[in-house]
């Protein structure tokens, strides 16, 4: 698949169109909502993951393996908690030291010109930045004055001062520098505004004191008397930690009251004393800042949309349009499209603010009381949008590496702390279960590809559902959600777990372009986790299909190996889903969509199906309106144990990512009451099927109904709608029997519990040697064929059977 740079809309123009939803419209979106409840059966086993609450059972081993953790200063260096928080752009006290959190890979500088010449934007080409500072080649690793954490810490004798870097490869690369205003003793300096030390922040309320921190050592100086040193101090470098502190005696700085207090950082110069001067080579434009990032800027701050500002800004009604909304005779239209203004990197109030050179806006009051004593406040639990983070198991690197190119990337953001977007609606009550809805992000963009694109899509999805809303990065701009992209996902899934109440039955994965493709590929890949999916243009191989065979992959190995996601569709069968396609997509070629859809009608699936004739894939990402896509979007819960399903899954996905054991572990090994699965071939490319039914749950009969016609909702431009629902007839009465039939299946374990099997026959199909393990037996449960035992259950009612080439004829039960 061809990437294309995002074309930033220089204006735009507003279509008024009000739709009335008509009596057909509301019948369809029922189709969604729904959902047969009768094949869910028998609830005898928990939802979640034991010990992780609302992490649905399913999930592999990489979702949940205990998190990783961040090395942290020794003792004696930082005699303080780490708890930061995990939402970028806040704070919490804990311990006698108040901590901050910024945001990471947000390290661009002021505003460049034009937008986005920064080396990140070359990484993420859809997600481009606003600040215009690149590094020079070396250590610096494109992130080398990248805050992560800043913290201040006080005891009787003295106060600390913490930075801990997002990468630290050497630590003679970032120089940073705290300025301090606030009732500093009798003897408190003159004020000034510029930032000594060659920051080139020109402008600050009543700086008091700098201290100015290298590798090599820190300076206090008073602002308005640089020259006049006031202590040399000693740096403790904790490389593991990537944390720079510097201990201040209070004999030296005594402290009261509150301080008004602000960090910046940049590249150190030659001498590791001051900032170097940044040249026009690596962005600078003239107005002297030298600074890369500035912290203590909040979330709400740096919100998913921030226009920027230039020497010719923008007119105030069409930024105003962009943000808001447009307001016509009360009623708000806020389809608009935004890209102009989107945040991707949480640093566009950052790069604005730095071209000016006025950076008093950020700062972080130190109350030295509540520190004396000991105060602890909660971690921040913002609504709405923001970003997380959290540290990956896997050992990836340090900090931004160049992408190999093509449209496979491979892992790119490679530090060890990882970003997320969170939606989480306003009227979030912990004390109930919650919704999650997965939207993933596309080739080319980035985790805040929503919120900074299609903000409409939030409310729609997350804020009108009621439902948690999620984005990973997934380390690059495109690595197809496979291997490393993979198990972030599952990690982010496990975070979501811990800081939410999830419903594990209720989770909704959709996406955008690769987004789209993810929501193919992960559900086919694990069904059982999922109620509903909304592919928008969804790549149905990874790569590019136009139509039948004729295809390219986007990139070698599993992505071509492992890459149709159409021979999985029959994985689909209790899974509605809801795609949309353009027909003149330039990407996602109209013909192979089609064929994907003819595939689930072939099948009997259900899904709702957009088709534009008049929409690209370009133009369309930007517009800021998926309505009558995610109109279809219900509350729907996962079905657990249904009668029948088939399960086709590539061996060759199965398998350890990285070096960091089992917490790498992915791939699917089992699907609804079928567990333990494996392949007797394995070879790339190979597929691996199961088919099961259990007449012991109750099925009712399933009439395929499909029905053409006319989007209600023609936003943003009309459409035509092609919708399969299932009738539902009576249920033939049940029987204790199952019928499983094996394609290349070495190994297999049926759970009779939630197949609804007490006592009763097995009739197994095999086409070669397959132990079959049955769980969950009475304990002394005898399985035997024809008659003869051949296997008994022991106490945890566990029994396998060795089973041929050919059909078996089982029977489980207490003799």
């Amino acid at each position: 698949m061809t990437r294309l740079p995002l074309r930033v809309l220089a204006s735009v123009g507003i279509t008024i169109a009000i739709v009335i939803p008509t009596a057909a419209a509301a019948s369809e979106r029922v189709m969604t909502r729904s959902h047969t409840d009768h094949a869910r059966g028998a609830r005898d086993l928990a939802d979640s993951v034991p010990g992780i609450p609302g992490l649905p059972t399913g999930v592999p081993p990489a979702a949940t393996a205990a998190p990783a953790t961040l090395p942290e200063p020794s003792r004696s260096a930082w005699p303080f908690p780490s708890g930061f928080s995990h939402t970028e752009g806040s704070g919490r006290l804990e311990g006698g030291a108040t901590l901050w959190t910024d945001f990471v890979y947000d390290d661009h500088g002021p505003l460049g010109s034009p937008i986005g010449i920064a080396e990140s934007a070359e990484n993420s080409d859809l997600a481009p930045v606003h600040g215009g500072f690149v590094y020079p080649k070396g250590d610096a690793d494109q992130d080398g004055a990248d805050i992560f954490t800043a913290a201040i810490g006080y005891t009787r004798t003295a106060t600390y001062w913490r930075v801990d870097w997002n990468t630290l490869v050497n630590a003679d690369v970032p120089v940073a520098e705290w300025t301090i205003a606030g009732d500093t003793g009798k003897d408190a300096p003159t004020t000034a505004t510029a930032w000594p030390g060659n920051a080139g922040v020109t402008t600050s309320t009543g700086i008091q004191y700098a201290l100015i921190v290298t590798a090599k050592g820190a300076e206090l100086v008073k602002a308005a008397d640089p020259t006049a040193t006031v202590a040399t101090l000693p740096t403790i470098v904790d490389m593991s930690s990537r944390s720079f502190i510097v201990r201040i005696p209070t004999s030296v700085l005594p402290v009261s009251g509150s301080w008004k207090v602000q960090l910046a950082a940049g590249l150190a110069d030659p001498n590791d004393t001051e900032f170097a001067t940044v040249p026009t080579s690596d962005g600078a434009n003239g107005i002297g800042v030298n600074v890369y990032n500035i912290t203590f800027r909040s979330y709400k701050q740096e919100s998913e949309l921030v226009c920027p500002t230039s020497t010719t800004p923008l007119d105030a009604s069409l930024v105003n349009t962009l943000q808001n909304g447009l307001d016509v005779d009360g009623v708000t239209y806020d389809h608009e499209p935004v890209a102009e203004c989107g945040n991707f990197w949480m640093e566009n109030d950052q790069a604005n603010t730095l071209a000016t050179g006025d950076v008093a806006k950020y700062s972080l009051t130190v109350n030295w009381h509540q520190l004396a004593k000991k105060v602890t406040t909660p971690e921040p639990e913002p609504t709405g949008y923001s970003n997380r983070w959290y540290v990956t198991p896997l050992k990836l690197g340090q900090g931004v590496v160049t992408p190999s190119g093509g449209t496979y990337t491979p892992p790119t953001y490679v530090s060890r702390v990882q970003p997320y977007a969170v939606y989480v609606p306003t009227d979030y009550n912990r004390s109930e279960p919650t919704k999650l809805t997965w939207i993933l992000h596309s080739l080319g963009a980035n985790l805040n590809q929503y919120g900074g694109v299609a903000p409409s899509q939030l409310q729609e999805v997350c804020q009108s559902r009621d439902s948690i809303c999620a984005t990973t990065e997934g380390f690059s701009e495109g690595q197809w959600y496979y291997a490393e992209s993979e198990v972030d996902f599952w990690d982010v899934w496990h975070q979501l777990a811990l800081a939410f109440n999830l419903d594990p039955d209720a989770t909704v994965m959709s996406g955008y372009s690769m987004g789209g493709w993810a929501s193919y590929k992960l559900p086919e890949e694990y069904p059982d986790l999922f109620a509903q999916a909304e592919p928008l243009e969804g790549p149905v191989v990874c790569g590019t299909r136009v139509y039948g065979e004729v295809q390219s992959a986007a990139g070698a190995g599993q992505c071509t190996t492992d890459g149709d996601s159409t021979p999985q569709i029959v994985n689909l069968k209790w899974i509605p889903y809801v795609m949309t396609y353009g027909a003149i997509d330039e990407l996602v070629p109209f013909a192979g969509g089609q064929e994907q859809i003819a595939q689930f009608r072939s099948l009997g699936y259900r899904f709702y199906a957009v088709d534009y004739p008049a929409e690209d894939h370009m133009v369309f990402s930007v517009q800021n309106d998926f309505t009558p896509a995610d109109s279809q979007l219900g509350s729907l819960d996962r079905v657990l144990n249904p009668p029948s399903f088939t399960f086709t899954w590539y061996p060759d996905l199965v398998g350890t990512i990285d070096n960091a054991g089992k917490a790498g572990e992915i791939g699917p090994t089992g699907d609804y009451w079928i567990s333990g699965l494996a392949a007797r071939t394995t070879t790339p490319g190979t597929l691996a099927t199961v088919a099961a039914s259990s007449s012991a749950i109750p099925q009712p009969a399933e009439t395929p109904t499909e029905a053409l016609g006319v989007s209600p909702l023609p936003e943003p431009t009309p459409a035509a709608t092609d919708v399969e629902t299932w009738k539902s007839g009576s249920a033939p009465a049940t029987n204790q029997s199952l019928t499983l039939g094996f394609t290349d299946v070495a190994s297999a374990a049926v759970n009779t519990a939630r197949a609804g099997l007490r006592c009763g026959s097995i009739t197994a199909t095999s086409d070669g040697t397959t132990t079959l393990t049955l769980l969950r037996l009475p304990a002394g449960a005898i399985v035997t064929e024809n008659g003869q035992e051949l296997a008994r259950a022991n106490r945890q009612g566990t029994a396998a059977v060795l089973l041929e080439d050919g059909t078996a004829k089982l029977r489980a039960c207490l003799s």
